[in-house]
């Protein structure tokens, strides 16, 4: 009897752990094919950028580069003015990002902490303009900042950051307002008996306690802007960004080889010029990114931990 027992446990062990193994393979491979297809066209980009327009109509070339060439960053660098349109574009970004980390940070905070009428009404909208597309809240913006005679400026970005009006404003409050809510209660009523005020209490404890999720509001919102391309023309004008250059870049590769009196052997050498070109620039406007991230990636990991979806 006790054989006939330890034959069954064995047996349905030996299903349970081959079901668990099938479903971990499943697991793996199906992680492994999203990887690819998000991170496929970064690879080809890299790829690209070190070849020259021989290699890119070479069908034997693959991915290695048989002529393998840094030139390519090199005119990049050039016809994006990289060095300087950094500048302006990290202080656009930087300036959008700490306006709607700290607006966006009390906004939550008053959603989480305050009761007042129309609480539930407000925090509703908000969730609505998570999933409403940007360009619909476009035009309305624009033409209140035109009445005005704000457009062409820093003006419009720096209203809208302060007031968590801006776009994505209101998945950065319900970040915040997500966490609040999971912080204890008692320590308001701690810091009230100690004599500290609703404005004490925000700017000593709840500000600072918040700095991961303000860290992750600001990566979020200066990514969105680096990659921008219909606000930053509408409202800052000519405001130079790399995004609205890499845009033009193709216009401007051609308008700038005719000018300088460089010819192709063919139309198709030219293009695939621009395309190599296209891809080195991609990868060079992408590149501070990966810095950013770099640097704030710990405030970002734990932000994403403590926030979570609380009731």
């Amino acid at each position: 009897m006790n054989e006939r027992v330890r034959r069954t446990a064995g047996r349905m062990f030996s299903r349970r752990h081959i079901t668990q193994l099938i479903l971990s393979l499943f697991r793996f491979f199906f992680i492994l094919s999203i990887c690819y297809i998000i991170i496929s066209p970064l690879l080809n980009k890299i790829s690209m950028s070190f070849m020259t327009p021989t290699d890119l109509y070479d069908r034997t070339v693959k991915v290695i580069p048989k002529h393998f060439t840094l030139a390519n960053y090199g005119d990049a660098v050039k016809y994006l003015d990289y060095f300087r349109r950094i500048g302006t574009t990290s202080l656009l970004c930087a300036l959008v990002g700490l306006l709607q980390a700290l607006s966006c940070t009390v906004v939550g905070y008053g959603f989480a902490r305050f009761r007042f009428k129309g609480n539930k009404m407000l925090f509703v909208l908000v969730v609505v303009l998570m999933v409403v597309p940007t360009q619909i809240l476009l035009t309305p913006q624009y033409l209140n900042f035109k009445a005005v005679g704000l457009i062409n400026g820093l003006t419009p970005f720096i209203l809208l950051g302060a007031t968590a009006t801006g776009p994505r404003c209101g998945l950065y409050i319900f970040l915040a307002r997500q966490y609040y809510r999971g912080i204890p209660r008692e320590i308001d009523e701690a810091a009230a008996i100690d004599g500290a005020g609703p404005f004490q209490v925000f700017t000593r404890i709840m500000l600072r306690s918040g700095v991961p999720t303000m860290v992750t509001i600001f990566l979020f919102s200066f990514v969105w802007q680096w990659a921008e391309n219909s606000y930053t023309p509408l409202f800052g004008g000519s405001y130079p960004t790399l995004a609205r250059i890499l845009q033009s870049l193709g216009y401007d590769v051609q308008t700038k080889m005719n000018g300088s009196g460089y010819s192709f052997v063919s139309s198709a050498d030219f293009e695939a010029y621009q395309s190599i070109i296209f891809a080195a620039s991609t990868l060079l406007v992408i590149l501070p990114l990966l810095f950013v991230y770099v640097v704030c990636q710990r405030f970002f990991i734990q932000s994403i931990e403590q926030t979570g979806i609380v009731g």
